[in-house]
């Protein structure tokens, strides 16, 4: 029963404003976890042949079939009708090309990456600017590469927003200082052959900001007394960190929806980023409101994380469209360079 409860408020804390209650925003994060679980649980008192709790559990699974469609679609990727011009988009937290898995490796691996992606458009957040500083490793053969491969880009010098594109690519103007003088997102203009112009978001919401040590919290949790020990710490300052994080998001999706209602309706556009909250979340419906789809539920087949370290394996980037585009897939890039995985996302203009 308590699994069954942690479910429901996990499908639909996403209603809740986290300016009041925080705690079913935190639980909005796990609901793939706990789906999950109500699903064994169906299962198990099936084969025990317990109808209520069966009963009860298919119930909860029936109450909750909207968010959860959401966290764990059941759709696939799509094929471009003939004729239609397609083009491939990545989002990235890069982390400034640091690689925390292979500290040691000779060179950049992130820039690899990018430069064998074949992507038209790569927008990265926490990438302050394109120097050495940033572009640790890279050799003078890889960064020639990569500047040859996208001679264009655009961002800011005082934001860690930046994109990087196959074609002319512009900042739109609209961009909102959010918390403490923070750029949370930019606009840009990506101009494609034959006249097309791609709206193109690139969003870095308020982070949990927590330390390397509150973050272990979450990892050291391997039996019932370091669960007790972490509880503990979590309603200490970790429960006002996350509690003020969920409220900055806020503040920041409702600023980025102002900014995305000065964008023509049906002009192609694409929200994407770093959101560091998950599909149904309040700034994630914020965000999307009534007018924009989201691709990886329109394109894929159960959960996912983006999100790869301390255990916090929750999809927190998102991608979000609307205007003459249709998604054809969006899938996650396995490369663990940053605590981000990539988006891919391949769409097609429709008109």
């Amino acid at each position: 029963m308590i699994v069954f409860l942690l479910t429901i408020i996990s499908a639909y804390g996403g209603k809740f404003n986290p300016e009041y209650l925080t705690i079913p925003s935190i639980l909005c994060l796990a609901l793939p976890y706990f789906a999950i679980a109500t699903i064994i649980l169906i299962v198990f008192w099936a084969v025990n042949r317990r109808i209520i709790f069966t009963a009860l559990g298919v119930l909860t699974i029936i109450a909750c079939t909207g968010p959860i469609s959401q966290a764990m679609p059941l759709n696939r990727s799509k094929q471009a009708e003939p004729g239609q011009t397609t083009f491939k988009i990545i989002s990235w937290n890069v982390l400034h090309t640091d690689d925390t898995r292979k500290p040691d490796y000779p060179g950049n691996r992130a820039l690899e990456y990018m430069i064998e992606s074949e992507a038209d458009i790569i927008c990265l957040a926490e990438m302050n600017n394109f120097s050495s500083k940033e572009m640790k490793k890279a050799s003078p053969t890889l960064i020639d590469s990569l500047s040859r491969t996208y001679p264009f880009r655009a961002g800011l010098n005082s934001t860690d927003i930046k994109i990087l594109s196959k074609y002319p690519v512009d900042r739109s103007g609209i961009s909102y200082i959010s918390d403490n003088g923070h750029h949370r997102f930019d606009f840009f203009k990506v101009n494609f052959p034959g006249g097309r112009i791609l709206n193109v978001a690139m969003v870095h919401l308020y982070s949990y900001d927590l330390s390397e040590e509150e973050r272990q919290v979450v990892t050291e949790i391997k039996s019932v007394d370091t669960a007790k020990s972490s509880m503990k710490e979590l309603k200490g300052s970790i429960l006002s960190k996350l509690r003020n994080a969920f409220r900055m998001r806020a503040m920041n999706a409702e600023h980025l929806r102002e900014a995305i209602n000065e964008i023509r309706p049906n002009a192609p556009l694409i929200v994407c980023g770093d959101f560091n909250d998950v599909a149904g979340s309040w700034a994630y419906n914020l965000i999307k409101g009534d007018d924009m789809r989201d691709a990886y539920v329109e394109t894929n087949f159960g959960p996912t994380y983006t999100y790869n370290q301390h255990m916090f394996y929750f999809h927190i980037d998102q991608m979000l469209y609307r205007g003459n585009l249709e998604a054809l897939s969006l899938k996650i890039g396995k490369i663990n360079s940053s605590d981000h995985y990539p988006l891919i996302g391949e769409f097609a203009f429709t008109k």
